[in-house]
């Protein structure tokens, strides 16, 4: 169970990461988000702004899940259900995503350096899960 309670804290701590970074962006400086990507369309402060309010609600997700993650890990056999979940977004929301917006012509050297750490916090959670999933089963 200790693997999956830092699972919880490091990954949560991750998030709480990418929420701050973006939560500044977000509501501090959103032109600092036109020289961060490199977007297949004109970019102007009006489309700037546009991508910034879409762009929002995965900032203050991840501060949720971040959040959530870290209380998960006080007592992680209490939200074993939690984690596939998170594992399910990390692959839907995460991987999926990411590849789309490949396909969109974002650049991909950023989203496939963002791909390898969905799938490390994927396969890090589901090997850790079933560990505790099966220590739970003998207990």
């Amino acid at each position: 169970m200790k693997k999956l309670t830092w699972w919880f804290r490091i990954v949560g701590g991750f998030y709480l990461l990418l929420a701050v970074m973006n939560l500044y962006v977000v509501l501090l400086n959103p032109s600092a988000m036109t020289g961060m990507m490199t977007m297949p369309f004109a970019v102007t402060p009006d489309t700037t702004m546009a991508f910034v309010d879409g762009w929002s609600p995965f900032a203050f997700e991840l501060l949720g899940i971040g959040t959530f993650m870290l209380w998960a890990s006080r007592n992680p056999r209490r939200y074993l259900s939690a984690v596939w979940l998170l594992i399910w977004l990390e692959l839907v929301h995460g991987v999926l995503d990411d590849i789309y917006l490949i396909a969109r012509g974002y650049d991909a050297a950023g989203y496939i350096g963002f791909i390898v750490v969905h799938l490390i916090i994927i396969v890090t959670g589901a090997v850790f899960a079933r560990q505790a999933e099966a220590a739970a089963a003998g207990a």
